[in-house]
């Protein structure tokens, strides 16, 4: 709270900081609200409020907010509790537990406590995850893909710096031998570089370390703000700085050991007829020899493949770089689009433009006739959505539901078949309902999975609907991703009957005559006085776009933080593209001198370093075609299992996979430009020079 303290007056009320925008109010002004009894109550605005349990109402289009008991009793008609909430420690304990299983324990003794002892009805026990957010599933999701990002670059990291020293490596041979000649030992010489290593790697922690404090504090402002969390400070816990430093030194000396201790093994002699070269052709540069022999083939460029692969060792470290950045860069593209899928999914199922809420169930054909008359309809759905709590039979219901009483929350959805405006889900086991079929229910897999892990097609459950116990046989389970409906779904006749009750509805789908939004809303609030004028009391009315608004706050943070995720490896990709070109002409430059010396023009050497580097770019990509479609497929199922109880569509960017191709590709022709440029303009004499 920003001002005053808890617990509001009788006459106030508390909004929540990010539900003032959303309902159009401020500190000051006064509000109208329906208490549970249906008696408007007017309040007055007398603060905002700070509830970090809560998911932000810009995501979920929800207003939170607070008044006291007082409030309602100051009625003359005051409204009766129908929650009980409790804290469970663990034994011999004071704090509560995390245990949620022991939590289900005791909340089930409690039930079944008041059952006996009082006669009362238990409608659901409601239990969400134990010191988790709402949006908990986002933010593991999020943190999950930032960590397997973070992985993957450090991955890639390691790859670059083993590439860079062994090039570094190789090159100073010459300069080794000669430091041999003169005395100096192996162990001397290796200590010498390995300090080098060291100065080099404290000097590049150093310098990313402050930028990576400041991005580091900006994600995380921004990854706190999304889940709607106000963070008592951002600075990262110690051991974070410890992390960064032990691998920004320890790792490149590490990666150093191996080519560091075998170079400065090697022996004068071989220092001396060192010519950056291998000593012995390999099959391939052998097969491509022979190539050669075959007229009006082009020389250059099988010259160009045949140094690509003179050294096998580095040619599969630079490939594999290369694939293993592609590979990421592509697959994180992909559960991106696979993630929007999801949104184009909801969109493509929600095939109406317009949703209403009745705050009561009204007859079917009085609200349908009342529909019909508002201008711009063309096509109405009507359904009765009721709060449910599932369970085996002769067992109390326990649910998920957060105290925001939305996420986790169980409803069963009575449709008709015969005439719904959503696609059938897709089939996990059995059948989908029957037109007029009654006793019977389909669940969705997030239901099955939070309330009766073991049930299957052709199980007894039980329903709890508006305090009443109902059995019901579960004749099919099938797969929805978010915003699929609240898990359970029977037939319009079924749950009429099963209530005792004539067919009600409390939710209408209206496709309107056009389906652009000025129509939707004019439509809409059409509806919504109409109705209201026939007395029949409106929950909300609104455009299906809030519902697409509500999706994408969701998922858009998932998908923006992939794709951040991705980039950058691209970026580590071609760099190390670069230092793998670069330690090539190096190597090579007494045989460019050699070329110039018998008659090689300067733009036939460039043609001959440049298409080197394409060469490569362009086996990278196909090396990676194949690991990429299995890790596109290992990260949706982990990633979906872990916020959907379902794998992520599986979609294969194809605009990624070209876009990484082209950057490899261009990044090959700039990274080996300066030094195709350096070894066309070589003379014979700089290259007889070069040591």
């Amino acid at each position: 709270m920003a001002e005053r303290t808890w617990p509001p007056a009788a006459g106030e009320i508390f909004i929540g900081g990010g539900s003032m925008s959303l309902l159009g109010v401020s500190v000051g002004d006064t509000i109208t609200i329906q208490a549970p009894n249906g008696e408007p109550v007017r309040l007055r605005v007398a603060d905002s409020v700070y509830d970090p349990s809560l998911a932000p109402a810009p995501q979920e289009q929800t207003g939170r907010a607070y008044l006291s008991a007082a409030a309602l009793f100051a009625s003359h008609n005051p409204a009766a509790f129908d929650q009980l909430k409790i804290q469970v420690a663990d034994p011999g304990q004071e704090r509560p537990s995390r245990d949620r299983n022991a939590i289900v324990a005791v909340a089930g003794d409690v039930g079944m406590w008041l059952v006996r002892e009082y006669g009362l009805t238990i409608r659901e026990i409601q239990i969400p995850k134990p010191y988790a957010h709402p949006h908990q599933w986002q933010a593991d999701a999020l943190l999950l893909s930032l960590l397997a990002g973070g992985a993957a670059a450090l991955v890639l990291s390691t790859m670059l710096v083993a590439n860079m020293l062994n090039n570094l490596f190789t090159q100073q041979i010459p300069q080794i031998g000669i430091m041999k000649a003169i005395g100096a030992r192996s162990g001397r010489i290796g200590r010498l570089y390995l300090m080098m290593t060291l100065i080099v790697a404290g000097a590049a922690t150093l310098l990313a370390l402050v930028p990576a404090i400041l991005l580091g504090r900006l994600a995380v402002e921004y990854f706190l703000q999304f889940l709607g969390i106000e963070p008592a400070s951002l600075s990262a816990p110690w051991w974070t700085y410890v992390v960064v430093l032990a691998v920004g030194l320890g790792l490149p000396p590490l990666m150093a050991l191996v080519p560091l201790v075998k170079t400065s093994r090697t022996t004068v002699r071989a220092a001396i007829d060192h010519h950056g070269l291998g000593s012995t052709s390999s099959a391939a540069t052998r097969v491509l020899a022979r190539l050669g022999r075959i007229p009006r083939l082009d020389r250059g460029l099988l010259m160009a493949l045949r140094n690509t692969i003179r050294r096998p060792a580095r040619f599969l470290l630079a490939v594999g770089l290369l694939g293993t950045a592609g590979m990421v860069f592509v697959a994180g593209m992909s559960l991106s689009s696979g993630t929007e899928a999801i949104a184009e999914e909801q969109q493509e199922q929600g095939n109406w433009d317009v949703d209403v809420q009745l705050t009561n169930p009204a007859s079917v054909d009085e609200v349908t006739r009342i529909v019909e008359s508002v201008a711009g309809v063309s096509q109405i759905e009507a359904l009765n959505v009721v709060q449910t709590g599932v369970a085996a039979p002769g067992q109390i219901p326990v649910t998920r539901t957060y105290p925001d009483q939305g996420h986790g929350r169980i409803s069963v959805t009575a449709i008709s078949v015969a005439d719904t405006m959503r696609p059938t889900p897709k089939l996990l086991e059995g059948r989908w309902l029957n037109p007029g079929e009654t006793g019977a229910v389909v669940l969705n897999q997030v239901t099955r999975t939070n309330t009766v892990p073991g049930i299957r097609a052709g199980d007894t459950v039980q329903l709890i609907i508006a305090g009443t116990s109902t059995t019901w046989v579960v004749v099919g389970l099938v797969e929805e991703r978010e915003g699929g409906g609240g898990g359970v779904y029977t037939t319009a006749e079924g749950l009429a009957e099963a209530m005792g009750q004539p067919q009600r509805v409390n939710v209408l789908r209206i496709v309107t005559d056009s389906q652009d939004e000025p129509t939707r809303e004019a439509v809409a609030a059409d509806i919504d006085r109409s109705l209201t004028e026939a007395g029949i009391e409106v929950k909300s009315s609104a455009s299906i776009s809030r519902s697409e608004a509500i999706s994408a706050g969701h998922l858009g943070p998932v998908v923006l933080i992939l794709v951040g995720v991705a980039l950058p490896l691209g970026v580590v990709g071609v760099i190390g593209l670069a230092s793998t070109m670069g330690a090539n002409v190096l190597d090579r430059t007494r045989e460019f001198g050699v070329m110039h010396a018998i008659g090689a023009r300067p733009k036939a050497v460039r043609r001959i370093v440049v298409a080197e580097g394409v060469v490569l770019a362009f086996t990278s990509c196909l090396v990676a075609v194949i690991p990429t479609l299995a890790l596109t497929a290992v990260l949706g199922a982990g990633l979906g299992d872990l916020f959907f109880s379902a794998p992520l569509p599986y979609r294969i960017s194809i605009l990624a996979a070209a876009i990484w191709t082209a950057i490899v590709i261009l990044g090959a022709v700039l990274a080996t430009e300066a030094a195709a440029t350096r070894a066309s303009r070589l003379t014979v004499r700089e290259a007889l020079a070069y040591i």
